[in-house]
C-alpha cells in the first residue's frame, strides 16, 4: 500500500489536493495523510519514522517553503517523490534545485495529477550515498554530490550549494554498482559526478558554482573516455 503525504498550509487546498487524489487512485488501497505546515511532515518523519512513498507540497507557505521542505525531504528520505503544486509558474525554476518528480499548476491539478502519481510511483530509485559522519550516518542522494576528493584518511564531499561533508570511507568503499555509475575518476585524490558537469577542457573538469576539477594526466584518457562515452547513454 503506498503512502501520501499532503502537505499545503490552505485547508481548502489541501482537502482538494486529498480529493484529486483520492479520484485519481481509483480504489487503490492507498494512506493519505494531510499536514497543515512543513514543521508537522517533517517531526512525523523525524520523530515517528513516517515513510510517505509521494510527498505532495506547496511551494508557498508560511515560515518554509515546500523547496526547503523538498530538500530535507531529499536529505532524510531520498527515496520519497516529491510533486509540487503552486498557483504560481514563478516558482517553476527554482525547484530544479530538489530533487522531484512532477510540477504541477494547482489550476491544472486534475487533469495532470494522474501523469504524475504514475511518473512518481514507477521512477526508478535514486543512487545514494552511505556514509558514516562525526554524529551518526548520512544517506545523500548521488545528484547532490559534485564531487568528491581523498585528503589524507578522510574522503571530502562537496555537496550543491557549496557546503561539505567528511567520512573516512575511501570513494571507493562509497560507490557501489549504482552510484558508481554517476561519477568518473579524472585524478589520483577526485571524483566528479558527471551529471553535474558543465564543461570539460583538457586539465579540468568545471562544476556549479564555478568549482573546477583538475584532470591529471594519469586519467585523462580514461576520463575524456567516459565523459563522451555516458553523453550517449
Amino acid at each position: 500500500m503506498h503512502k501520501f503525504a499532503i502537505c499545503d498550509d490552505e485547508p481548502l487546498h489541501r482537502e482538494r489536493l486529498a480529493q484529486s487524489v483520492y479520484n485519481h487512485l481509483s480504489g487503490q488501497p492507498a494512506e493519505l495523510r494531510l499536514f497543515a505546515s512543513p514543521a508537522m511532515l517533517l517531526q512525523e518523519i523525524a520523530a515517528h519514522g513516517y515513510t510517505p512513498d509521494v510527498a505532495i507540497v506547496d511551494i508557498q507557505m508560511g515560515e518554509m517553503g515546500g523547496i526547503e521542505l523538498a530538500k530535507r525531504i531529499n536529505e532524510t528520505l531520498p527515496q520519497c517523490a516529491i510533486i509540487y503544486a503552486t498557483s504560481y509558474l514563478g516558482f517553476a525554476t527554482d525547484i530544479y534545485e530538489t530533487e522531484h518528480a512532477y510540477f504541477i499548476l494547482k489550476r491544472e491539478f486534475d487533469q495532470r495529477i494522474g501523469s504524475a502519481l504514475q511518473k512518481a510511483l514507477t521512477r526508478k530509485p535514486l543512487p545514494i550515498l552511505h556514509y558514516p559522519v562525526s554524529q551518526g550516518f548520512r544517506n545523500t542522494p548521488c545528484s547532490q554530490v559534485l564531487c568528491m576528493e581523498r585528503i589524507l584518511r578522510r574522503t571530502k564531499l562537496t555537496l550543491l550549494g557549496g557546503t561539505e561533508e567528511w567520512t573516512p570511507l575511501t570513494p571507493a568503499e562509497l560507490l557501489d554498482a549504482d552510484s558508481a555509475q554517476q561519477f568518473i575518476r579524472c585524478h589520483q585524490s577526485y571524483w566528479v559526478n558527471f551529471q553535474r558537469i558543465e564543461t570539460m577542457e583538457n586539465d579540468c573538469f568545471w562544476l556549479p558554482n564555478g568549482l573546477r576539477v583538475p584532470i591529471s594526466r594519469t586519467y585523462r584518457n580514461a576520463a575524456r573516455e567516459q565523459f563522451f562515452s555516458r553523453l550517449h547513454t
